[in-house]
């Protein structure tokens, strides 16, 4: 009866995902009977869902399937010379989703290595069968960090590679369900909410307290720039990173802040990863609003990016979105004033 049930709701899903089959069975559970346009999100035409059969009946809800096709991406090079962030979207497994977003400084070395080898180092540890995805990434991002060095002095040896770093930032989405993120330095994913921001990742600088004595108790210092803006040993504004080897034994580590949590189709709308090209001029709220008011994931992104260039960033500036459930549900009428002449002159002085 579930089995029946369920499939009459994808088949009537496929044909128009505006009416959704509310035929219910004394054996579904309540959240699967609620399979309704209001539970759902707008389920207009803009995003055509699939059921996910099997995850539903496992979970006990109805759970759409999310792809990689459905993601939007942008990358922007801002005001400087070269573009130095990394974007990855790929299927590891069916049931697995990896996004990546990398923010490299002092040349591209360190993000483009981290682009090619992070997915590689995370299949490693899937195929060893290590079932904790949260471990799965901590152990990930010690690795690609040590490929790294080894890869600088056997092969580069240059000595301009050793300041090369960056931030990571990366997700994992199974059975269009589970999300997992992991992220070292500054780069942020944020999850529209009710269309609320609710920001995943944590910034990694020397504000921090814990981060701060860090870095001092293995000898380090911590040195404000004219900004007031703290720098570890006057170089680095953030407490870790990919690469920047030249820092290691100052404390600025590798290890990733990681946290899990499952998605709520009903009330999460997409999933935003910037780097902070995007934060630095734009609040967590201003980046999701933005976000919602876009037909696409193709256009958030591509809107979000450009939208910090009319906030004078001068940095690269790159985002990933991905759709949730409730995509096209939350419509952000909030008063936003997206292009400020004053707030961009105001910003153009920053560095």
């Amino acid at each position: 009866m579930i089995y029946k049930s369920l499939s009459r709701c994808t088949k009537i899903l496929r044909v128009n995902p505006v009416f959704i089959n509310t035929h219910s069975s004394p054996s579904l559970s309540p959240s699967i009977q609620s399979c309704s346009r209001h539970n759902w999100g707008s389920w207009d035409n803009r995003i055509d869902f699939n059921i996910l059969l099997q995850q539903s009946i496992n979970y006990g809800k109805p759970i759409p399937k999310i792809t990689c096709d459905m993601a939007g991406s942008a990358s922007v090079i801002g005001r400087r010379t070269t573009n130095e962030d990394r974007i990855r979207i790929k299927e590891l497994r069916p049931d697995l989703i990896y996004l990546a977003i990398f923010d490299g400084h002092g040349g591209s070395l360190a993000a483009d290595f981290c682009s090619q080898q992070m997915e590689l180092y995370i299949s490693y540890w899937l195929r060893r069968g290590e079932t904790d995805l949260e471990a799965v990434l901590q152990n990930a991002f010690i690795e690609v960090n040590n490929a790294l060095a080894r890869y600088i002095s056997l092969k580069v040896k240059d000595k301009d590679s050793m300041f090369s770093g960056t931030t990571a930032t990366v997700c994992l989405l199974k059975d269009s369900i589970e999300l997992t993120i992991a992220n070292v330095g500054d780069s942020r994913a944020l999850l529209c909410r009710n269309g609320d921001a609710r920001k995943l990742t944590i910034d990694h600088s020397p504000s921090l307290k814990s981060e701060k004595e860090r870095i001092i108790k293995s000898g380090g210092t911590i040195i404000a720039n004219s900004h007031g803006i703290g720098l570890v040993n006057g170089r680095l504004a953030m407490t870790r990173s990919i690469g920047d080897l030249d820092l290691k034994p100052y404390g600025v580590i590798a290890l990733p802040y990681t946290r899990s949590l499952k998605i709520e189709h009903g009330k999460d709308a997409f999933l935003v990863m910037t780097t902070d090209g995007v934060s630095f001029v734009m609040n967590d709220q201003e980046i999701v609003d933005a976000g919602g008011r876009c037909t696409s994931p193709a256009e958030a992104a591509n809107f979000i990016a450009e939208q910090a260039l009319h906030y004078a960033c001068d940095d690269n500036a790159s985002t990933i979105v991905i759709p949730f459930g409730a995509w096209g549900k939350i419509l952000h009428n909030r008063n936003v004033n997206y292009s400020s002449f004053g707030r961009e002159l105001c910003r153009s002085n920053r560095h």
